[in-house]
């Protein structure tokens, strides 16, 4: 992916998917760059095969039959747009009408997709590690203010960075396509070390430090009395 970073603010947008259950999703047109505090893990450089793309960290891997894309093809697959007038030049994961693609990742705490050219059948499958499963769809992100799922190839609104985060760790994505096609030109993620914990992973953490600090002042007490 071209190195210039584009950055509009006007194009951020993030939100609550109640009905997906995610916990926040954000999306910003023509975002080349990862997010603060995210490390490019793919370009999706290598080849040919899926299993022989490079992953900048341990604990990354990448199945399926959707395909590795150079450069855009009518009909097939566009290669997504950096701005109006530019587009990404490297290869790119382009997962066409019924091709699945599987992302398995270490426990993940945030991860971000550059895609191109968004459209309403295109869909991301979260697995996470409270056992869950969350379904994304391009026509629920379509919902997001200033994001567009009509499939334009060089619009803000449908080229640009999607940032997902949820109430537990990631550890792996599913993209999938009813037609013609989900591109993506990298992948950018922060790990489950920073990952903060659900509102009642709190409760119970401070219960046992409540619990744990009453038993040394007894114990304290004995030593004493």
């Amino acid at each position: 992916m071209p190195s210039k970073f584009v950055f509009a603010l006007a194009g951020a947008a993030a939100v609550c998917l109640a009905a997906s259950g995610a916990q926040a999703a954000t999306f910003v047109g023509y975002q080349t760059a990862p997010n603060a505090g995210e490390t490019i893990v793919t370009g999706f450089e290598g080849g040919p095969t899926l299993g022989d793309v490079a992953f900048s960290l341990p604990g990354y891997s990448l199945s399926g039959t959707a395909v590795l894309f150079t450069g855009s093809t009518d009909g097939v697959s566009a290669a997504p747009a950096t701005s109006a007038t530019t587009r990404d030049t490297t290869q790119y994961l382009s997962v066409q009408g019924g091709q699945t693609a599987s992302l398995d990742t270490p426990l993940l705490n945030e991860i971000s997709f550059y895609v191109g050219s968004l459209d309403g059948y295109n869909s991301f499958t979260f697995h996470l590690a409270n056992g869950s499963t969350q379904v994304v769809t391009g026509a629920a992100l379509d919902a997001l203010p200033s994001t567009d799922a009509n499939g334009n190839q060089t619009g803000f609104t449908t080229n640009g960075r999607l940032t997902f985060s949820f109430g537990s760790a990631i550890d792996s994505v599913d993209f999938g396509s009813g037609s013609n096609s989900l591109e993506i030109s990298d992948i950018a993620a922060i790990g489950a070390g920073s990952f903060v914990p659900e509102a009642s992973t709190w409760a119970l953490m401070t219960l046992g430090f409540g619990g744990a600090g009453a038993l040394l002042r007894r114990r304290r007490a004995a030593l004493f009395a």
